[in-house]
């Protein structure tokens, strides 16, 4: 605050003003005061006055140097403040590129290890894949099984359809023997009748 205030007071007093005009006539006095052996006393004033307004002058340059210096000094300290605070925001970003990096691949990982588990609940296990081919070995057994009874039943009846095929064959050729048979003992009877009145005829016609 008691810098501002000096800072204030060396701008509106204006900074540096007159001094070349204070220090010409302070020359110029101690000139003119070889020349005389006693100078007055109002200008004695004068160039006593301006050696004080040139005194309060150097010390105000020399507080405004200071100032300076300590302002510099602040404003060094201030901007490696900053760079620091800089460096410590770029090594946060540099970290939190990287937990996002690390966050992504863990976000990805957990995507993987999801259709994994999915893979794996939608794959049977071994346990159930042996029981399933147990039952499929036993499925495949009990056709097989059942294949050869099939067999087994079209084979007896192949045999019967063949015996009775015989049986058929045999009976057709008994009723054809049977039918010619028949017809043979017909014509016989025939004959024997025809001799028989061949006989009688004869005799009749002795008598």
């Amino acid at each position: 605050m008691k810098e501002e205030t000096y800072l204030r007071k060396l701008i509106s007093d204006g900074e540096g003003v007159g001094e070349d005009r204070r220090v010409q006539q302070v020359a110029a006095f101690f000139r003119e005061s070889r020349k005389v052996e006693e100078p007055k006393i109002a200008e004695v004033l004068k160039i006593t006055k301006a050696l004080e307004l040139m005194e309060l002058s150097m010390l105000k340059q020399q507080q405004i140097a200071q100032m300076n210096k300590k302002q510099a000094t602040e404003f060094d300290s201030f901007a490696g403040e900053i760079d620091s605070e800089i460096d410590l925001m770029y090594k946060k970003m540099e970290e939190a590129k990287s937990e996002l990096a690390e966050a992504k691949t863990v976000k990805k990982n957990r995507q993987e290890y999801r259709k994994l588990v999915n893979v794996m609940n939608e794959v049977p296990t071994r346990a159930e894949t042996m029981r399933k081919l147990e039952e499929v070995k036993d499925d495949l057994e009990r056709q097989h099984e059942r294949q050869k009874i099939l067999e087994a039943k079209l084979l007896d009846r192949r045999n019967h359809l063949q015996a009775f095929n015989i049986i058929l064959s045999n009976f057709q050729r008994f009723c054809a023997e049977d039918d010619e048979d028949e017809a043979g003992g017909l014509e016989n009877d025939g004959e024997e009748e025809d001799d028989a009145a061949s006989v009688s005829e004869k005799q009749e016609d002795e008598k």
